[in-house]
C-alpha cells in the first residue's frame, strides 16, 4: 500500500468511526461499539506501517526510487542536406547529406541542503554530462559539458559555482551550443561570436530583482580536453543588465596567459568565427603574407589572448534583434609581426510570422549578417579552419545568412537557408594555389532538428 492510500485509508476510517459515534450517541450506544472501532483503526495504522517499511526496504536494495527521481536523459539531433558552390574548395561536397550534430546529454540531482552544523554549505547540487557524437559532420565521441553545479552557496542566492568542463562565459553566443543548439534559427554555420568548451571553476548569480547579473570564470586557458602546457590561466568576466522586460545588455572581457610551449603550438580554448586562434601558420602549409611579401611562421607561443565584446537583446512582440560586437587581440611571443587584431560583428533579427497572418503559425523568418577579420590589406589570419589552402591570408570572412523555420510540435523543427559569404585576402599573394583556394563558397542548406 502506497502513501496516498495511507493517506486516504486512515480519514476515511475515522470518517466512519465518527459517523457511527454520533449515530450511537443519539441512540445511547455502548463503549464497547466504539471500542472495537477504535482498535479496528490502530490495527489498520500497524497494518499500512508494516507495508510501508517493506515497500521502503525493497526500494533501498534496488535503487529503482533514487534513479527514477534523480537522472534525467535528453538529447538532440540534426540531419542536413547541404549544397556548396563546387566540390573542389567548397565548404560541402555537391548535394550532401549528412547528420550534422548529434549529442546525448545526462542531469543527476546530487541533493539539497547541505550544512555544517547551522552553517548552509549550499541549497541544491547537481551534475550535467554532455556526449557529443557527432559535431559539424564528423564523428567526434567527445566529451562537452561535464560539471558540477552547487547553487546557493552560503545560503545566498546570488552565489553559485560550477565546477568541471562548461561553456565559456563570454557574450551570447554560447548559449546556442550544447543544450542551447534547439534555440538556434539558423542552419549549419554559426555565428562570428566567441564561445567554446574548457575546464575550471565558474561562480554566477543575479540580483535580488533580477535585473542584472554576472558570471566569472577561471580555467586552464588552452584547447583540447584536459591539455595544459603551462601554469597560465584564463579568466572571463561577464556583466549583465536587463533594464526592462524587452531589453538584455551584456558586456563581456577574457584574457589568457602564455599559450602553448616551445615545443608545442599554441592552440585556445576559444572559438572565432570557425576556428581556435593559434600560433601564425599552425595548421595550414600555404604560404602567409605580410604587407605584401612571404614570411615565415610565427614562434609555438602565443603572450596572450584578450578579447573585449558586448552584446544587446531585443525582445519586440513577434521580434527579437541579435546585435554583438567586439575585438580580439592575439599577441604573439614573438615579433610583433605576428600580432593580430581581430573584429568580429553580428545583427540577426527572428520575425514570427505568425504576426502577419494566423495561418503562417509558428513559422518564422531569419536574416543575419556577421563577419570576421582583420579587416587590414597587410595582415591576415586563419579565420576558417576549413579554408587550410587559404591559411592565414585572410583579412575578413562575412556571411549573409536568410533562413526559414517550421517548428512542428515541441520537439521537431524544419529549417531551410540560403547563405552569401565573401572572403577578401591580403595584398601581394603571388602563390596561385592560395587564391584559388580562396571560393567565397555560398550555401544552401535544409535542415531536421530534433530534441527531447
Amino acid at each position: 500500500m502506497t502513501v496516498m492510500h495511507r493517506l486516504l485509508a486512515l480519514p476515511l476510517t475515522l470518517l466512519c468511526a465518527l459517523e457511527a459515534r454520533s449515530a450511537n450517541a443519539d441512540e445511547n450506544a455502548s463503549s464497547k461499539e466504539l471500542d472495537s472501532l477504535y482498535e479496528t483503526v490502530e490495527r489498520l495504522e500497524q497494518r499500512i506501517g508494516e507495508l510501508e517499511s517493506a515497500r521502503t526496504s525493497s526500494a533501498s536494495r534496488s535503487g529503482a526510487g533514487d534513479w527514477s527521481e534523480r537522472i534525467r536523459l535528453s538529447g538532440s539531433a540534426e540531419l542536413d542536406y547541404l549544397q556548396g558552390q563546387g566540390a573542389d574548395y567548397g565548404l560541402y561536397e555537391e548535394g550532401s547529406t549528412q547528420v550534422y550534430d548529434a549529442r546525448v546529454f545526462l542531469d543527476a540531482d546530487l541533493g539539497s541542503d547541505a550544512r555544517i552544523g547551522e552553517t548552509t554549505v549550499y541549497r541544491d547540487a547537481a551534475f550535467t554530462f554532455e556526449w557529443n557524437l557527432i559535431r559539424l559532420g564528423s564523428v567526434r565521441n567527445e566529451v562537452g559539458d561535464l560539471y558540477v553545479d552547487l547553487r546557493g552557496l552560503m545560503g545566498r542566492d546570488w552565489l553559485n559555482l560550477e565546477a568541471g568542463r562548461f561553456q565559456i562565459p563570454f557574450g551570447e553566443n554560447y548559449l546556442r551550443f550544447g543544450r542551447g543548439r534547439a534555440s538556434d534559427p539558423f542552419v549549419a554555420l554559426s555565428a562570428a561570436p566567441p564561445w567554446f568548451w574548457d575546464e575550471g571553476v565558474k561562480l554566477w548569480g543575479k540580483s535580488s530583482n533580477g535585473r542584472f547579473g554576472y558570471v566569472a570564470s577561471v580555467t586552464d586557458g588552452e584547447g583540447g580536453i584536459n591539455l595544459e602546457s603551462n601554469s597560465s590561466k584564463q579568466v572571463t568576466l561577464k556583466l549583465s543588465w536587463d533594464p526592462s522586460e524587452w531589453l538584455h545588455l551584456s558586456a563581456s572581457a577574457l584574457r589568457t596567459g602564455t599559450l602553448g610551449s616551445d615545443d608545442t603550438p599554441a592552440m585556445a580554448a576559444l572559438w572565432l568565427g570557425e576556428a581556435l586562434p593559434k600560433s601564425f601558420g599552425a595548421g595550414s602549409s600555404a604560404p602567409s603574407f605580410d604587407h605584401g611579401a612571404a614570411i615565415a611562421d610565427g614562434p609555438f607561443e602565443l603572450s596572450n589572448i584578450t578579447v573585449l565584446g558586448g552584446d544587446a537583446v531585443v525582445n519586440l512582440p513577434g521580434a527579437r534583434l541579435w546585435l554583438s560586437g567586439g575585438n580580439a587581440s592575439i599577441d604573439s611571443h614573438g615579433p610583433s609581426i605576428y600580432d593580430r587584431d581581430l573584429l568580429y560583428w553580428l545583427a540577426e533579427l527572428v520575425f514570427q510570422l505568425g504576426t502577419v497572418s494566423p495561418a503562417l503559425d509558428p513559422m518564422y523568418l531569419a536574416v543575419r549578417a556577421n563577419g570576421l577579420g582583420t579587416y587590414d590589406k597587410d595582415e591576415g589570419y586563419l579565420l576558417d579552419f576549413r579554408y587550410r589552402d587559404v591559411g592565414y591570408n585572410m583579412r575578413a570572412l562575412d556571411a549573409y545568412a536568410v533562413a526559414l523555420g517550421l517548428p512542428l510540435g515541441n520537439h521537431i523543427v524544419l529549417k531551410a537557408q540560403y547563405t552569401i559569404q565573401n572572403m577578401d585576402l591580403v595584398r601581394g599573394i603571388v602563390d596561385q594555389d592560395v587564391r584559388n583556394a580562396a571560393n567565397d563558397a555560398d550555401f544552401f542548406g535544409m535542415e531536421i532538428g530534433v530534441h527531447f
